[in-house]
C-alpha cells in the first residue's frame, strides 16, 4: 500500500512524519524485549493517529527481528503485528529461506504466518512447497494444513498438512501422505522424514510400490534415498504370484535383498516355483540366494529341504543345511545333522546321524558321514563308531545290511552277449544218462536209464547248439550302478541272514554277490562258498547260485548234518522259499534218513557229476543224481559220522546274526 502528500494533508495531520530518505534505520523495541531493525531503501511513512502507530514500508524494505531477516516491497507494522506483501522472504541462519506472496507476523508470539505461493528452503535441495505456513521463528517449526510437497534430491513427499523442525532436520506429514523416488511410491497416512538421512519414519499403516511389487507394515522405516528399511508388524510383500508374511520385512532396494522375520509366526516365501517358511527368510532376489534360519524349510520344482539353517542358491541349485536337515531331490531324500548339496553338479556331503534314500529303489543308508556325486552315481559312507547300514525291501520284507564301509559308483561300458555257462551246464546235466530218484517216503533208491536217441536227447541237442558259446560285442553302451559293502559284511533279513568279506550289488540286473567265503542261513540251512549270488526279480528272491565249493548244510537236532556239496550250486525260489537246486561238478550229498516219526534209520551218501533237487516246504521230496553216480547207505550205529562229512565241512553258526541288533 502507497501513501501520498494528498492523504496526509487531508487528515490534517501536522505531527506526521513525512518522510525517511532510503538508507535510513530505525529500531523499535516491540514484544519479549525484542528490537525490530527496520531498513528501508526507499521511504518510511509513520501513521500518529493510530495506537500504537503504524508505519508504512515501501520499496525494498528489509527487517530483523529475532534472528530472522525479512524483506518484501511493501510492509506496515502497527506494534508487535507486522504485514508483509509482495515478495516476501525470510532468512534464518545460512541455510533456512522462506518465500511467500504475503505474511502476517507477530513479534510478541515470534509466530509468522504466510501465504501464496510459499517455498520454504532448508539447504539447497530441499525445498517445501504450500499455500499457507504458520512459522515458529522462535523455534523455526513450520505448520501446514493446506496440502504441502517437500523435494528432497530425487524424493519427494506429499501431505494435506504436516509440520517441519528446522532445528531437528524433521518434517511430519500427515493425511494422505505419498512419498515418491526414482523408482518406487510410498503411500500412507503419517510419517516423519529425516532431511539429512532422508529416512521416514511410519506413524501409521504403509504401503510401497515399487515396479509391480507391494510391500505393507503397520509401522517402521525407509530410508528413500538408500532405498533400504524395516516393515514391522504384519508386514507383507507381493509381487505377481510371490507373496511374503512376517512380523517384519527388512528391504534394500538397491541390493535387491529382502529379510522376513517371525516373531510370533513362522515367516513365509512363496512364490509360484518357491515354497519357505522359517523364523528368518533371507533372499537375494538378484543373486536368487536364499538363507533360512531356525525352523526352516523350502520347497522348489523338485527339492524339498528342512533344517536349522538352509542356504540354497537357485541359479546353481545348491543347498547348504545345518542342524537337523532333509533334502528332498526324488527319488533321492537325504537327512542329516549338517548337510550340503550342490544340484547342478549333483555332490552331497552329509554328516551327523545321516539317512539317505532311495524312494524308487526303496533303500536307504544309515551313517555318520556321506559324501555323495550323483554324476558318477559315486557315494561313500562311514562311521565314526558302530557301523554304518544299509536296508532295502525284500519280499514284502526289509533286508538289513552293515559293513564298516558303504560305496556306490557307476560304470558306463559297452554290452556284452556273455557265454551262458550256467545254462549249458543245466541242458547239460539234462541230457546225462543216469538218473537216480530218491524217493524218501520211502527210504528206497530208484534206478532209471534215458535212452540217448530218445526225443529229450535230440531237443537238448538242439538247445546246447544255439546256447553262445563265445563272446558277443554289440556296441551298445550301458550305464551299469553298483553298490559295494566293504570289510566285514552282515546282512539280515526275517527269513535270511548271511556274512561275507565284502559284497557288491549290481542295481541293473538286481544281483547281490557275496565274496570270500561267504555264509548264508535260512532256517535251518546253511549255504557257503566262495562267491554266492542272489538275484532279485521284481524285489523278490528269484535265484541264488554259489561257485567253487558249494556247500549246503541243514539239521534239526545240530547233531547230524544233512549236506549237499559241489563246484557250482543253482537254487530257485516261489515265495521265497526254494522249489528246485541243481548242484554241478564233483556233486556230494551225505542224507540222513527218517521214519515217519522222524527217527533217523540211516544215513545215504551219494557222488554225481550233476544233481537235481526238489523242495516242497523247505524239505527234500526228490533228488535225481546224473552221469555214473555212487551211493551208499550206512546204519546209524558202526557209522563213523566224522568220516563221511563233505571237504571242508564247517558250521558256523557262531557268525549267523539273529537280529538287525547283531549286525
Amino acid at each position: 500500500m502507497r501513501f501520498s502528500y494528498r492523504y496526509i494533508y487531508s487528515q490534517g495531520l501536522l505531527t506526521v512524519l513525512l518522510f525517511l530518505f532510503a538508507s535510513s534505520c530505525l529500531s523499535i523495541l516491540v514484544g519479549q524485549g525484542k528490537k525490530i531493525s527496520i531498513h528501508i531503501e526507499n521511504n518510511h511513512i509513520f501513521d500518529t493517529t493510530t495506537d500504537p502507530a503504524t508505519q508504512y514500508l515501501n520499496g525494498d524494505v528489509k527487517i530483523y527481528h529475532a534472528g530472522t531477516f525479512m524483506y518484501c516491497d511493501t510492509a506496515v507494522l502497527r506494534g508487535s503485528d507486522l504485514r508483509m506483501y509482495f515478495n516476501v522472504v525470510l532468512l534464518q541462519n545460512d541455510t533456512i529461506k522462506i518465500f511467500a506472496d504475503s505474511l502476517k507476523y507477530n513479534g510478541d508470539s515470534l509466530v509468522a504466518y504466510l501465504y501464496g505461493d510459499i517455498i520454504l528452503e532448508n539447504g539447497p535441495s530441499k525445498k517445501l512447497y504450500t499455500s499457507y505456513l504458520k512459522y515458529d521463528v522462535k523455534n523455526k517449526i513450520g505448520y501446514y494444513t493446506q496440502n504441502a510437497k517437500l523435494v528432497d534430491k530425487t524424493s519427494t513427499l506429499i501431505s494435506k498438512r504436516g509440520r517441519y523442525l528446522l532445528n531437528e532436520k524433521t518434517a511430519y506429514f500427515y493425511e494422505n501422505v505419498k512419498a515418491t523416488g526414482d523408482d518406487f511410491i510410498l503411500v500412507g497416512d503419517s510419517l516423519s522424514y529425516n532431511t539429512v538421512t532422508q529416512e521416514t519414519k511410519f506413524l501409521s499403516a504403509v504401503r510401497i510400490i515399487q515396479d509391480s511389487s507391494n510391500i505393507y507394515s503397520q509401522k517402521g522405516w525407509f530410508d528413500l534415498d538408500d532405498k533400504v528399511g524395516d516393515f514391522i508388524g504384519n508386514a507383507q510383500y507381493q509381487k505377481g504370484d510371490t507373496k511374503a508374511k512376517g512380523d517384519t520385512i527388512t528391504y534394500n532396494g538397491i541390493l535387491d535383498h529382502i529379510t522376513l522375520k517371525g516373531d510370533s509366526i513362522l515367516a513365509e516365501y512363496i512364490s509360484e516355483k518357491d515354497t519357505a517358511y522359517a523364523k528368518t527368510i533371507f533372499y537375494d532376489k538378484k543373486n536368487e540366494n536364499f538363507r533360512l534360519t531356525k525352523d526352516a524349510y523350502y520347497k522348489g520344482d523338485k527339492n524339498e529341504v528342512k533344517g536349522d539353517q538352509i542356504f540354497y542358491d537357485k541359479i546353481t541349485e545348491k543347498f547348504k543345511v545345518s542342524g537337523r536337515s532333509i533334502v528332498s531331490d526324488p527319488p533321492t531324500i537325504i537327512e542329516a545333522d549338517t548337510l550340503d548339496y550342490d544340484k547342478t553338479i549333483k555332490y552331497g556331503k552329509a554328516d551327523g546321524h545321516v539317512i539317505w534314500r532311495d524312494t524308487s529303489a526303496k533303500t536307504a543308508i544309515f551313517a555318520d558321514h556321506l559324501i555323495y556325486n550323483g554324476n558318477d552315481n559315486y557315494m561313500k559312507a562311514t562311521n565314526d563308531t558302530l557301523r554304518p547300514m544299509f536296508t532295502t525291501e525284500i519280499d514284502g520284507d526289509t533286508l538289513f545290511l552293515k559293513a564298516d564301509t558303504l560305496r556306490s559308483f557307476r560304470i558306463i561300458k559297452e554290452r556284452l552277449i556273455l557265454p551262458d555257462k550256467n545254462a549249458v551246464r543245466r541242458a547239460q546235466s539234462a541230457k546225462n544218462k543216469v538218473k537216480v530218484s530218491v524217493d524218501f517216503s520211502e527210504s528206497q533208491i530208484i534206478k532209471d536209464t534215458i535212452s540217448e536217441n530218445d526225443s529229450l536227447s535230440l531237443i537238448l541237442d538242439t538247445i546246447l547248439q544255439e546256447i553262445v558259446t563265445d563272446t558277443v560285442f554289440t556296441g551298445i553302451m550301458d550305464t551299469l550302478d553298483f553298490f559295494i559293502g566293504d570289510n566285514d559284511v552282515r546282512i539280515f533279513k526275517s527269513d535270511m541272514q548271511a556274512v561275507s568279506d565284502s559284497l557288491v550289488f549290481n542295481k541293473k540286473d538286481s544281483v547281490f554277490t557275496l565274496f570270500n567265503l561267504p555264509f548264508v542261513w535260512s532256517d535251518s540251512t546253511q549255504i557257503a562258498g566262495d562267491t554266492i549270488d542272489i538275484f532279485l526279480k521284481e524285489k523278490k528272491m528269484d535265484r541264488l547260485t554259489v561257485r567253487n565249493q558249494a556247500t549246503i548244510l541243514n539239521s534239526t537236532d545240530l547233531k547230524f548234518f544233512n549236506q549237499i556239496q559241489g563246484r557250482f550250486l543253482e537254487a530257485f525260489f516261489r515265495e521265497s522259499k526254494i522249489y528246485k537246486m541243481n548242484v554241478n561238478g564233483n556233486g556230494q550229498i551225505v542224507y540222513y534218513l527218517t521214519d515217519k516219526d522222524k527217527a533217523y534209520t540211516g544215513v545215504n551218501t551219494t557222488e554225481a557229476s550233476t544233481m537235481t533237487f526238489t523242495f516242497d516246504k523247505n524239505k527234500v521230496t526228490d533228488i535225481r543224481n546224473y552221469l555214473e553216480p555212487k551211493s551208499k547207505v550206512y546204519p546209524m550205529k558202526g557209522t563213523d559220522h566224522e568220516a563221511i562229512k563233505v571237504k571242508g565241512f564247517k558250521w558256523n553258526i557262531e557268525a549267523r546274526p539273529l537280529s538287525k541288533d547283531d549286525l
